[in-house]
């Protein structure tokens, strides 16, 4: 097995901790809308946990690498892209509009949007906790959504 078969798993769970560090920020900064980003970011603990115990699954990462398109230089990516965020977010130079609209574009872009392409490939068990993943991620972008379109008014 390649080390990106062996790392798929981990890399999914930093881009989870990744994002909710991004959201802890934003709680920070934006007192107003506090438990909105410590909600969220608990939902991605949730989810890093989730993820976490796919790891008991045998062969989890090869059906992750070779059943969707998820490539581990991707999720590299995104974490750098994600902690670059939240270094912007740390020297303050983020507007709310913008913290509403770089999380919208996160949970929009995500990569459990992936696993639905997984039906044939694993058991019930492992695709009800990525279906739950996936429905999370979409309750998410829908309540940002509606978060920035509040803003903008």
């Amino acid at each position: 097995m390649s080390e990106d078969e062996l790392d798929i798993l981990e890399l999914l769970i930093r881009h989870e901790l990744a994002i909710k560090q991004l959201y802890e920020i934003f709680a920070v900064m934006f007192t107003d809308r506090q438990a909105f980003w410590q909600r969220l970011a608990g939902d991605e603990q949730k989810h890093a946990n989730w993820i976490g115990t796919l790891r008991t699954k045998s062969n989890m990462d090869k059906l992750l690498l070779h059943g969707t398109q998820l490539k581990p230089q991707a999720i590299k990516l995104s974490i750098k892209y994600v902690e670059s965020q939240t270094a912007r977010a740390q020297e303050g130079n983020l507007s709310l509009l913008q913290a509403i609209s770089i999380a919208k574009d996160l949970e929009s872009a995500l990569l459990e949007k992936q696993f639905s392409k997984l039906n044939d490939f694993v058991p019930k068990e492992i695709m009800s906790i990525l279906m739950d993943l996936a429905v999370e991620t979409e309750r998410h972008r829908k309540e940002l959504v509606e978060a920035l379109d509040n803003e903008k008014r």
